[in-house]
Formats: structure tokens, sequence, C-alpha cells
């Protein structure tokens, strides 16, 4: 049997066992001629296709690591010299108590409001704290995006814009409040380490952040674009000081109320939910942060 045809043949075997194998000859880390030599070693040594390819030298386990990502559909950790900030634990920590936590956030809110359509945006309010709103906001959105669910995570806080550090976004990139007053395209930014989930800054810092969110075309706006995607988290700006998050709520059409541990006032919270619940915004509880 010629090479070609030996190669062929491989990857025949292979196709019916794993895609694994074409996976990794697809990326360049392997070729077809490699192909039965890995077959060979892992009948030899009864291993897993993974296995064989390491013991003999020819990828390495995080080659192994991304085409498992890939077959199981799951956000691959970014590597150590990503630029993300580290308290994206969804993405760093997936296996800390609070990625953990968060997954089963997503879950119950899976089952009562994302499921079944047409529910698709969601605000999210803390009553003072703007860095935990964001960094909630966007662990939950990764959470959502870790599911092949198309996600957008807004940042609604157009005082104080947080979601561009998390993400290493330029301070100065366009984003919702050019959109709202039209003085640039702007289109959602791609995490490139997270299929499935785009970003839409905060954008330039306006005189009238009020004004803009109340405004006919950021609730036109933003109903076109929800529409592009399965899951829309918004995070806004803290209700302590200005009422900006009420009018995000208010368009949205639900909410989710964000306490911190040994912060949060019971009162605060409770003045907040009546407030929300005057304008007609659908309540689906609070989380805990620590």
């Amino acid at each position: 049997m010629n090479d070609l045809a030996q190669a062929v043949g491989s990857e025949n075997l292979l196709a019916t066992s794993t895609k694994m194998g074409p996976m990794l000859v697809a990326m360049g880390k392997l070729s077809p001629k490699d192909l039965s030599m890995i077959l060979a070693t892992q009948k030899k040594h009864g291993l897993r296709f993974g296995d064989a390819a390491v013991k003999l030298g020819l990828v390495n386990a995080n080659d192994i690591n991304a085409i498992l990502a890939e077959q199981f559909a799951y956000t691959q950790m970014p590597a150590a010299s990503s630029k993300l900030d580290r308290r994206l634990s969804a993405l760093f920590q997936p296996d800390s108590p609070q990625a953990e936590a968060m997954r089963s956030l997503r879950s119950e809110l899976m089952l009562r409001y994302f499921s079944p359509q047409p529910h698709r945006v969601l605000a999210l309010i803390s009553a003072e704290d703007a860095e935990g709103t964001a960094l909630t906001t966007a662990n939950l959105a990764i959470s959502f995006a870790q599911l092949g669910l198309r996600t957008l995570l807004i940042d609604a806080n157009l005082r104080d814009p947080q979601i561009n550090g998390l993400f290493n976004l330029h301070a100065h990139a366009p984003g919702l409040s050019d959109w709202i007053a039209e003085r640039t395209a702007v289109i959602p930014t791609a995490v490139e380490p997270v299929r499935s989930l785009w970003i839409l800054p905060a954008g330039t810092q306006a005189p009238n952040p009020q004004e803009l969110l109340a405004s006919r075309q950021y609730q036109e706006r933003l109903g076109s674009l929800s529409q592009s995607f399965d899951v829309t988290l918004i995070s806004t700006a803290p209700m302590d000081s200005n009422r900006d998050a009420q009018l995000v709520a208010a368009h949205a059409g639900a909410a989710l109320l964000i306490a911190r541990k040994n912060l949060t006032r019971t009162k605060a919270l409770a003045a907040i939910s009546s407030r929300l619940q005057e304008l007609g915004v659908r309540l689906l509880g609070a989380t805990l942060r620590g």
C-alpha cells in the first residue's frame, strides 16, 4: 500500500472513531502520514488517540486541549499572556466555586426567562457597586456564550464605563453612546477567546447619558440589535447616584438585582425593587456577590 492510500485509510478509520485526527491535520499540527503512526501506537499501548499523539511527540497537551474544547463546544482557558482581566473567573478559573455559582445562575435564568424565546434582554442592576455589576454581568455573559448561545454584553454605564478594562478594549473605543447619537458607525466587538460573545462598550463619555438612554433611538436600536442575539445582558450604572439603570431596565423589560455581601442594605434593594415594579419591569430576583 502506498503512502497516500495508507493515509487515506487511516483518515477513514479515524473518521469512524474520532474527529481529533482530521482536526489536528486541518490545524497543521499533524500530517496525514502521522495518522497511521498514531493509530499503531494507540493500538499497541491501549491509549486514547490524543495520548498516543503526545507520546510520540507529534503534538503537545495544549494542542489536545484545544481540540477537546472544539469538540465539546467549550471555551478553552486563555493563554497566560492574555490581557483579559483575571477576575473573569468563568474563563480563568472554570472549576472555581465562583464559576460554578455563575453557571447555576445561568441555569436559573435559562429556565425562568431566556427559554423559550422571545425573552432576550436582561439588565443587571446594583445599588452602589459599578465594578461589581460589570464583573458579574461579564462573567454571566461568558457563561451564556459557553453554551454556544450568541451573547451580547452591553455596557450602559455611560458615566463610569467598566467593561473596557475587563476585556482590554481601548478606553476611547466607540460604543453605545456614539451609536445612539449617530456619531459614528459602531458594531459589537467579538471576544476572540470566547466564541459566541460580543461586546458593545459604553463609548465616548457624553454630557447627557440619561437623555441618551431615555431616547427613542436607544429603544429602537436596542430592539433591532437584540434580534441578532440569543441573549443580551446589560451592565448598568449604580442606582445610588442616578436613575440611568431604571431607564435601561424599562427598555429591557426585565432586571436582575446584584447585592454585595456585608455592603448592600436591604432597604436599598427594597426601594429599587419597588421603583422598578412601578415601571412594569419584571424582576427575576437578586444575586449575592462576595
